[in-house]
């Protein structure tokens, strides 16, 4: 009988299909001391990416002899990358479940930018129905918009943005072809490609490699009058740059639901930025469709894991 963990508070549904798997002794633990407390007999977790933190792995280094397999629910696992986990653990997130929600919301921040809706905020709170507002509207067909990190979501994106009439270019770790992309061109690309974008949408990985790479650089490449969103991880934008476009008017826009550090303390500057539409994390929230497929992708995951087959979605 193999012994599981879940470690994600609230997340009943994951539980009950825990529960009620045969072969599985289940426990539900709440914190790092209840990890503690549970990992020597463990032989699997399946948590939240962002539970993986540096005093956890040193944890799971220390207690975890037993652990042998780490089922992440969410897509990204920079944790793992840059703290590392044991040789004989191996790592699977939830693949591409995710990927339709945030995409979704990817594209809601992207058109609510691109129709101004921010600017519209002020008229409405005094009551008023001010079509001489000033701004200047714009509209995604015929646009081109540069979606940095072409993997499920970032595709999902494309699929969705593409419908708008819009030229989509993918940057990935290579060049290669796709369905709803005009081009997908080597993230090396990134300023080039920036130079014809009227919108980039991050979407990518944190890595060592994309850490703060849309940087001052990068929004100088851009064309006045751009946009930006970013629903990946907000250490991949350099935040003092992104403030100081918003404030010099370079970036017309920018849509955030991932924030560095996050969450913004109440003083930071990106607060008062002109423009700009914060969502606290949430791009995956929301979908019983979601919540179905990790189901799938665990439930498919623990049978392979008892058999001794190959696990599904490695990442480590």
């Amino acid at each position: 009988m193999s012994h599981i963990a879940l470690w994600s508070p609230h997340d009943d549904y994951l539980a009950e299909l825990l529960r009620g798997l045969d072969g599985i002794r289940f426990t539900r633990i709440g914190s790092a001391d209840d990890l503690a407390a549970a990992l020597p007999s463990l032989d699997g977790i399946v948590m939240l990416g962002h539970f993986y933190t540096a005093p956890v792995a040193d944890l799971i280094r220390g207690r975890g002899e037993n652990l042998r397999w780490i089922q992440l629910t969410t897509a990204g696992y920079d944790g793992i990358s840059f703290h590392g986990v044991p040789s004989h653990v191996r790592v699977t997130n939830a693949g591409r479940s995710h990927a339709p929600m945030v995409a979704e919301h990817a594209v809601t921040l992207l058109t609510a930018l691109t129709r101004r809706l921010p600017a519209f905020a002020a008229p409405q709170a005094r009551h008023a129905f001010d079509r001489a507002i000033g701004l200047p509207l714009a509209t995604l067909e015929d646009a081109t918009v540069a979606i940095l990190g072409y993997g499920a979501i970032g595709r999902e994106t494309g699929r969705r943005v593409a419908s708008f009439g819009a030229r989509v270019i993918g940057l990935a770790r290579s060049a290669g072809a796709d369905d709803f992309a005009t081009a997908v061109r080597p993230a090396a690309d990134l300023h080039a490609v920036l130079a014809e974008a009227d919108a980039l949408v991050v979407t990518a990985a944190l890595t060592a490699e994309t850490r703060g790479m849309v940087d001052a650089a990068a929004f100088g490449a851009m064309k006045p009058g751009g946009v930006l969103v970013n629903v990946a991880r907000g250490a991949i934008v350099d935040s003092a740059a992104l403030v100081a476009a918003l404030r010099s008017g370079h970036l017309a826009g920018a849509g955030l639901d991932v924030t560095d550090p996050e969450p913004p303390p109440a003083d930071d500057p990106i607060w008062d930025c002109p423009n700009l539409i914060v969502t606290p994390h949430v791009s995956g929230m929301g979908s019983a469709a979601v919540r179905r497929r990790i189901a799938s992708v665990v439930r498919e995951n623990v049978e392979r894991f008892r058999s001794g087959q190959d696990l599904a979605h490695v990442v480590a």
